[in-house]
């Protein structure tokens, strides 16, 4: 019998990987957080929990993952040429429709209802999902300030949180999908107008 070669094992453990993260978008967007366990993972995917326990901790980490990587759209840098209002209402409606999808509101339930238990996991899904996002959006803010674009006695932080919350809100809460008429009613609600 011939043994593996590590360029075998390499290639492997590729395909292996691939494998878990494509049966975790696949299951999470067709039964949801509810029915989703590593067992049915590993079936989907062709491979034994414990390789599955090899590169995850829990099915939490394996979902942060495929949640930040595979499923949130990454969001443009602010270029200072593009105005605020609309840099907002794009990455906005771009944020919107991907977490209105079935596969990525279902990684969001998961990733805060298992995060509401595990302070670890939330610090871990704060600096790889949400922190990163959230101070671009300040920067954002901040230059807009500078340039006089927006009013530099306005509150950043409360701005983002009604631009960002109001999304949360529709789609975690009202099971809505955003539209970009709501995205731009929201931008053009939050953004006082400059005196």
């Amino acid at each position: 019998m011939s043994e593996t070669s590590p360029q075998q094992k390499k290639r492997r453990n590729a395909r292996s990987h691939k494998a878990i993260l494509d049966a975790t978008v696949k299951l999470l967007g067709s039964t949801g957080y509810i029915d989703f366990s590593i067992e049915k993972v590993a079936g989907e995917a062709g491979v034994g929990k414990q390789t599955i326990y090899r590169w995850w901790d829990s099915r939490a980490d394996l979902v942060l993952e495929v949640w930040r990587d595979r499923l949130l759209p990454p969001l443009p840098v602010y270029d200072e040429t593009t105005p605020l209002r609309d840099y907002l209402e794009a990455s906005l409606l771009a944020f919107g429709k991907i977490i209105s999808r079935t596969d990525c509101r279902q990684a969001a339930i998961c990733i805060l209802a298992e995060a509401h238990r595990d302070p670890k996991l939330y610090s871990r899904m704060a600096e790889a999902v949400y922190l990163p996002r959230i101070e671009q959006i300040r920067t954002a803010f901040r230059e807009a300030q500078g340039q006089g674009l927006f009013p530099a006695d306005a509150d950043i932080d409360v701005a983002i949180d009604e631009l960002y919350g109001a999304v949360w809100y529709k789609v975690l809460i009202r099971f809505e999908t955003v539209s970009a008429s709501y995205i731009k009613k929201l931008v053009r609600q939050a953004l006082p107008p400059l005196t």
